[in-house]
C-alpha cells in the first residue's frame, strides 16, 4: 500500500511540474483602477480647482495652486485616481509655465507607475479617451525632447523597455497599450 502511495505521489508531482514548465504564467493586476468620480466631486477634502479642472470649468494656469495639483498625482490614498483624471483633463488646455512641470511629472509618472497608468486607461474607458492617451504621449515625448535632444529615439526606446519591464508577465493588453503609447510619440 505504501509503495502505491509513493508511486502516486511521484506521478502527481511529475505531472504538476510538467504543466508548470509548459505553460506561461500571466499575472493579472490584483487591484481595480476604476475611478468613482462622483465620490470625489462631492468630497469636501478635494480642492475645488481639481474638481473644476476635471469638469472643464477652468483652464490650468501657472499659478501656485495649479502647479501644486501636478504634485497630487504622486499622492497616496484613494483620491490619487481622481487627481490623475483632473491632470489628464488639464493637458488639453496646458500651455506656458504650466506645461513644463506637467511634462516632467508625466514622464516620471509613466516610468515609475506604468501599471497604474495603463490600468487607468484600461479600466476607465468611459472617462478617458484616446485623445487623453495621445496627450499623455505628447507630454512625455515633449519632455524626452528636452532631456534627450539629439538622442530622442534612444530615449523613447529606453522608455519602452522600462515600461515593458514594469509590466512583464502581465496580459497582452498591457503590451499592446505600451506599443500604442510609444507609437504616438512623434
Amino acid at each position: 500500500m505504501s509503495k502505491l502511495i509513493i508511486v502516486g505521489l511521484i506521478f502527481l508531482l511529475s505531472c504538476n511540474s510538467n504543466s508548470q514548465t509548459n505553460s506561461k504564467v500571466v499575472k493579472t493586476v490584483d487591484k481595480s483602477y476604476k475611478i468613482s468620480v462622483d465620490r470625489f466631486l462631492n468630497d469636501k477634502n478635494i480642492p475645488q480647482l481639481s474638481k473644476d479642472l476635471y469638469l472643464g470649468k477652468v483652464r490650468p494656469t501657472d499659478n501656485e495652486e495649479n502647479l501644486s495639483l501636478i504634485d497630487s498625482i504622486n499622492s497616496s490614498g484613494q483620491a490619487r485616481g481622481f487627481y490623475f483624471l483632473a491632470i489628464t483633463k488639464s493637458m488639453k488646455f496646458a500651455d506656458g509655465a504650466y506645461s513644463e512641470p506637467l511634462g516632467i511629472a508625466a514622464k516620471a509618472y509613466v516610468e515609475d507607475n506604468t501599471i497604474e497608468f495603463l490600468s487607468y486607461f484600461i479600466d476607465n474607458k468611459d472617462k478617458l479617451t484616446e485623445e487623453d492617451y495621445k496627450n499623455w504621449a505628447n507630454f512625455v515625448y515633449g519632455e524626452i525632447q528636452i532631456e534627450s535632444e539629439g538622442t530622442e529615439q534612444k530615449a523613447v526606446n529606453d522608455l519602452k523597455a522600462k515600461m515593458i519591464n514594469n509590466c512583464k508577465d502581465l496580459s497582452e493588453e498591457y503590451k499592446t497599450r505600451i506599443d500604442k503609447f510609444i507609437g504616438l510619440m512623434k
